[in-house]
Parts: C-alpha cells; structure tokens; sequence
C-alpha cells in the first residue's frame, strides 16, 4: 500500500508508525463501490420485474456491500490499531457521526414510505417508525448504519480480540468465514425456521455483523498486516483475475441452482446468499488490486476521487430518496429510452443529484445529517482518511 513519496507504509505488527501515509486506492475502492450501489438501486427501477440477465447483473453488483465492511474496519484499524484509545470517547463520536444520521434518515424516509398511515392512522404509523429504527428497515440501505453503529459500540473490544490472537490471525479469520457461512446460510433459507432464534435471525440477519464476520475481520488484518498483504496482492494478480473469473462461474451456477429449484430471478439474485462470500471475497481482492495499480501508475484523477470521498457517504444515504422521488413524478416511467440506456442514464442523474445534495448538506449547519463535522475550511488533503469522509467507515 503505496504512501506519499511512493513508499509502503510498514506492517502494523512489527511496532508503531510514526507517520500516517494517505491510502489513495482506499479512497478509489469507496467511491467504486458507492457509485455501484447507486447503480444497482438504479436498475431496479428500470428493470421491475428482472429477467435473469439483469437479477444476475444485480447479483454481481451486491458484492459492494461486501466491499463497505472490509473498507470499514481496514480504515479503523489503519487509523487506531496502534494508537491510544480512550473507548468512551471514542463510542461516543462514532455514535454521533453514524447514529444522528441514522435516526435522521430513518425518520426521513419513513415519512416518505409511511405517509399513508401518517395522515390516517398515527398510531400505527409510530408502531411502524420504532419497529424500523430497530431494525434498520425504514428504507433498503439503512442496514449498513445499524452494523456501522455495532461496529462502533464493539470496537474497542475487537481491536483487543485481534491484537490478543497475534500469531494466530490465519484461525481468527477462519473462524469469521465460518460465522458469516453460517449466518448467510440462516439468512437465505428460504422456509421459516422452526427453532425460534434461528426463525428470529432469518428475519433480521441483515442488520447484524456475524452475516459480514469474515469481511469486517479480513480488512481489520489487512489493515494490521497491510504491508505484506499489499505487496502479496500486487505479486499475484494473474492469480487474482483467474480467482474473479472462477468465482463468477461459481456465482453464476449458484444463480441458476437457485432458479431450477423455483425461485424467481429476483429471489436468487439475493445478496446474503452463502455464494456471497465467495463471490464478495474474489470482488474485494480484484477491486483492492485494480485500485492499487491505479494508485502505483500516479493515481491519475486524484483530485476527483478525493473529492468524490467527501461526498459519498453523504450521496449513500440521499440516492434512495432522489430515486423514489423521480419515481413519485413520474420520471421514470417517462424516460424513452431501452431498460439498459435509461438504466445508465438514471445512474447519472440520481449520483449527480445526490452528490450535489451531500455537498450542500455537507457545508451547512445541518453536516452531521451526512455525518461529517464542521470544520475549519482549510485542511491538508492527507488528513482525509482519518476525517470527517470516513465518518460510517
């Protein structure tokens, strides 16, 4: 992982840094993956009822929520594994950066979703707006906050687990891999469980980190071990596309397993589906690789990336509401083009729309709605890793 000057920052365990090098690529591999998730929402606009061309399509594109939580936890560890750590104060920032927009966005887009009940039925329009802040249902991506928030709360205690099982991280990752299997297994059934527990995780598993164990522990040691996994990534890419390309095959057959045994074409298209983390491993190695040797041939439109950074937690949670209302007037339905030029076409709207949104809302007394801190105006671009850009990461 290539620093200022083109030098690898060294690997965590073997002592503290005295610097902090900003991780360019990192910033790429986020904005990659907000802009996909814009893209798949996008295309289940365009395409309603999906064939299995586009649900497989949308299939590919869910790795990116894989991608959220390993860039989440190599960022905190990168930023905090060996610095002093006062956990109070540090769960109470994360808290407010996360939950303030968490409840905010919740109760925006339950408005939005619920408004019928709203205006007729109050009360259960209450019942309602409790059950989806537990539950991070208020709107289809507000999942990654409520896990974000556990990540937060739970920190200190996994920076003390990984730190406790040095020399044996091989096992300790192994043992996520299982959980997350086991997790996505629960979660994919697709009967109701009899064992209440069971029952109760199938329904919930979404919004909680065992279903990304493996994801969330691989960039905690990526990060902790960052110099040698970064040069092993980048002495191994043929070894890496060929892994991408089995691995899509792998996916596929899985899609299509799913749809001989009857499922629809959007139900085997699910993202928490075992096949996911298979699928979601081979697309964090492959975007790391490829955001990398971006990074290593002069990371040509820096600038762009750094400012997309800035932004993209902001555009997450904004492009949900900017695509329902474009529905809600009718846009949509009108856009006279073929599923796949509108579906591109829609893409760019939402993400321009939404980028000026979390901009704006960004420079305002209101910045905490797309979790950032109001500032002093000038900073160095370096400070932008462990900034107000990373706030949910």
């Amino acid at each position: 992982m290539t620093g200022k000057g083109g030098q690898a920052p060294r690997d965590r365990e073997s002592g503290p840094r005295t610097a902090r090098a900003h991780l360019t690529h990192v910033d790429l591999m986020r904005v990659v993956a907000f802009l996909a998730v814009v893209l798949v929402h996008a295309s289940g606009t365009t395409y309603p009822f999906p064939g299995a061309a586009p649900s497989f399509g949308q299939l590919m594109l869910h790795s990116m929520r894989m991608v959220f939580f390993f860039v989440s936890t190599f960022v905190l560890f990168y930023a905090w594994y060996d610095r002093p750590l006062h956990p109070g104060r540090f769960i109470r920032r994360r808290l407010r950066l996360i939950g303030i927009p968490y409840l905010a966005w919740s109760v925006a887009y339950w408005s939005l979703g619920d408004r019928w009940r709203i205006a007729h039925d109050p009360g259960a329009a209450v019942h309602d707006l409790r059950d989806v802040v537990v539950w991070g249902g208020a709107w289809y991506h507000l999942y990654f906050l409520l896990v974000s928030l556990q990540v937060a709360v739970l920190f200190p205690l996994f920076r003390l687990l990984v730190r406790r099982t040095r020399g044996r991280h091989g096992r300790l990752l192994a043992g996520a891999a299982v959980l997350q299997a086991a997790s996505l297994a629960v979660v994919f059934a697709p009967d109701p469980l009899g064992w209440g527990p069971a029952e109760f995780y199938r329904e919930h598993g979404f919004a909680f980190f065992p279903t990304y164990a493996f994801f969330l522990v691989a960039g905690a040691l990526a990060a902790v071990h960052f110099d040698a996994f970064h040069r092993w990534v980048g002495a191994h890419t043929r070894l890496c596309a060929g892994v991408v390309v089995a691995a899509l095959a792998v996916t596929y057959a899985a899609f299509r397993g799913n749809m001989a045994d009857g499922m629809s074409p959007v139900a085997a298209s699910n993202a928490l589906q075992p096949v996911s983390l298979l699928w979601g491993a081979a697309v964090v190695w492959g975007l790391y690789a490829l955001c990398a040797r971006w990074a290593a041939h002069g990371a040509p439109g820096r600038a762009a990336v750094a400012g997309g950074v800035d932004i993209a937690f902001g555009i997450y949670l904004v492009h949900p509401m900017v695509l329902r209302l474009l529905e809600m007037s009718g846009y949509t339905a009108w856009l006279p083009l073929p599923p796949l030029p509108a579906t591109l076409v829609l893409w760019g709207i939402v993400a321009g729309l939404s980028g000026a949104a979390a901009y704006l809302i960004g420079r305002s007394p209101a910045s905490l709605l797309v979790g950032r801190e109001r500032r002093p105006t000038a900073k160095p671009a370096g400070h932008r890793v462990r900034g107000h850009a990373t706030a949910a990461l």
